[in-house]
C-alpha cells in the first residue's frame, strides 16, 4: 500500500467518525402510539384497558370509538397494581376524546406501567359495549 493510498484511508475513517458525532442522540418521545381497548360495562362496574408504561409527563389520551345506546362513560388512569396516580377524568360518548391529566411519571420517580379504568357515568339496567383506542402519553 503507498503513502497516498494510506492517507485516504485515514481522511475517509476520520470524515465518517465527525459526521457520525453530528448527530443527537434521540430524545424519549412518550409512549403516545395507539392502542385498542374494548369493554363490556354492566351497572356500576369497571374494566380497564391493557397496561402500558408511561413514559413522561403529559397526559394520558383516550377516544372513544363506539359508545352503545347514546350513553356517556368515564375514564381514569391507575397505576400497574391500581395505584392512585391523581388522575383526573373525563366523559366520552361515541366519537369523542380526551386528554387525562395524571402524575404517574412524577410519582414514581420516572417510567410507570399505567392502564385506564372505565365506567359508566350512571346505572343502565342492560349492559354497555364500548370500545376506541388510547395511549398512556400524549406528545
Amino acid at each position: 500500500m503507498n503513502t497516498r493510498s494510506v492517507w485516504t484511508r485515514a481522511a475517509t475513517v476520520l470524515a465518517v467518525v465527525a459526521a457520525s458525532l453530528c448527530f443527537a442522540a434521540p430524545a424519549i418521545a412518550g409512549n403516545t402510539s395507539q392502542s385498542s381497548w374494548s369493554a363490556y360495562l354492566t351497572s356500576w362496574n369497571t374494566s380497564d384497558t391493557p397496561n402500558r408504561q408511561k413514559q413522561d409527563t403529559s397526559n394520558g389520551f383516550i377516544r372513544a370509538d363506539h359508545v352503545s345506546g347514546g350513553r356517556t362513560i368515564r375514564a381514569w388512569m391507575l397505576g400497574y397494581s391500581n395505584e392512585d396516580v391523581r388522575s383526573g377524568t373525563v366523559t366520552l360518548q361515541s366519537g369523542t376524546s380526551g386528554y387525562v391529566t395524571n402524575q404517574a411519571y412524577q410519582l414514581f420517580d420516572g417510567p410507570k406501567q399505567v392502564h385506564m379504568r372505565l365506567q359508566n357515568t350512571q346505572y343502565y339496567s342492560t349492559g354497555t359495549e364500548a370500545a376506541g383506542v388510547w395511549s398512556p402519553d400524549s406528545r
